[in-house]
């Protein structure tokens, strides 16, 4: 036996409440997704609007009709704005405000009037708009989960244009004044739309948001917080799986780091590591950076050379004996030594790979600090750069290469 008009209004207010409170329960899980307390508000306002608009139905109330219309699109106006929040964290408080008097006012207004007709057309054109505005937000935003959002935006463009038709057929009937409301195809299907997308997008909503943050933790595991570069074992697990050989890799040691923190103070010290990791940040694009462990930060290149690395290597040193840094004991400067070691070999011994680096960062330690060292006898090394400075010796002495 099919259901009734109430009936599927009566269904459509009990899935609401459900999924509002799957979402409530899950923003009180994790209350940085704050999109998810503005899709609570949303789906809420939307189920309580419905069931103020089955009164209407059963009342022709002037009254009931404006007021469950308003609560109706003001859901409207907060499920888009979670939708923009998902995307880009900042919540439109304006653009919400702005859609939610428009259109409530657009509505209300005849319906108050007397011309229900024109409310409910306008209602069916204004839930179109928002709903694919949204749609719109979510494509743009599509990078993120690709076949998840692009569904999303598809139940999303489904249920604004089941309006539609809704629409066309008060516009062919004409009359403004209606005695009851229009019972049709057209509203069976829209609220039967409504009802199943309702479902499918709050569990993509949902799916989404557990993806986003079963990323999160992933990302937290493998940063290290204080310079925002991969950790050790981040570092480890990444040349596991994706880095093949040759490689070269630069350990970098900050020096006299216990006297910085003597001295100056740890969070001194903390600004120190955050600048190099900063300057670490702006290398990514040549291989992995990550820190190590305490003041030691780590570059691996693949497909680096012996060469590129230590150019590489040299220029970050440069460019942190360049950066000043204040403390109550007065403006500071740092400088940091680096080992660079290479390997030929198709699969990486990491291990390996690491001891000569030490080796070489070890020497440069001795050498006097504020140098790079290779791990590479001197006469290779320099044929190395030979060949690929084309025989010119500009490569050198630019940057300033200490051999250990």
């Amino acid at each position: 036996m099919p259901l009734d008009y109430h009936s599927l209004l009566t269904a459509f207010t009990l899935s609401g409440c459900g999924l509002a409170t799957a979402f409530l329960v899950s923003w009180l899980v994790s209350q940085k997704e704050r999109f998810l307390m503005a899709w609570t508000i949303g789906v809420s306002l939307m189920a309580f609007g419905v069931l103020i608009y089955d009164g209407y139905v059963k009342t022709m109330s002037p009254l009931l009709g404006a007021a469950g219309y308003t609560v109706l699109l003001i859901g409207l106006a907060f499920v888009f704005g979670a939708g923009r929040e998902f995307r880009t964290q900042v919540l439109p408080w304006r653009s919400m405000v702005a859609m939610a008097v428009a259109s409530s006012a657009a509505v209300a207004t005849p319906m108050l009037a007397g011309y229900n007709g024109i409310a409910i057309l306008l209602l069916n054109l204004a839930a179109t708009v928002i709903l694919l505005v949204t749609a719109w937000d979510y494509w743009l935003g599509r990078a993120e989960a690709r076949l998840a959002i692009t569904l999303l935006t598809a139940l999303y463009v489904l249920t604004g244009l089941s309006f539609v038709p809704c629409a066309i057929l008060l516009l062919l009937d004409g009359r403004w004044i209606l005695p009851a409301i229009p019972s049709n195809w057209a509203e069976d299907l829209n609220i039967a739309i409504c009802l199943t997308t309702l479902a499918g997008i709050g569990a993509l909503s949902l799916a989404l948001n557990q993806a986003r943050l079963a990323r999160g933790h992933k990302h937290d595991a493998e940063t290290d917080p204080l310079t925002g570069l991969l950790n050790r074992r981040a570092l480890l697990d990444r040349i596991a799986s994706e880095v093949e050989g040759p490689a070269a890799l630069i350990i970098f040691d900050i020096d006299h780091f216990k006297r910085i923190n003597d001295i100056h103070g740890h969070l001194a010290g903390d600004d120190v590591l955050r600048a190099f990791g900063e300057i670490l940040i702006s290398c990514r694009a040549q291989g992995l950076a990550a820190r190590l462990g305490g003041e030691e930060f780590a570059l691996l290149m693949p497909r680096g050379s012996l060469v590129s690395a230590a150019i590489v290597a040299d220029s970050v040193r440069v460019r942190l004996g360049k950066r000043h840094f204040a403390a109550s004991a007065g403006s500071f400067g740092s400088t940091v030594s680096a080992g660079v070691a290479h390997a030929a070999d198709s699969v990486i011994d990491f291990d390996a790979l690491l001891q000569d680096a030490d080796k070489a960062l070890y020497a440069a330690k001795r050498n006097g600090r504020d140098r790079v060292a290779v791990s590479s006898d001197e006469e290779e090394f320099l044929a190395q750069m030979h060949v690929q400075s084309d025989g010119q010796r500009g490569p050198v002495d630019l940057v300033r290469l200490r051999i250990g």
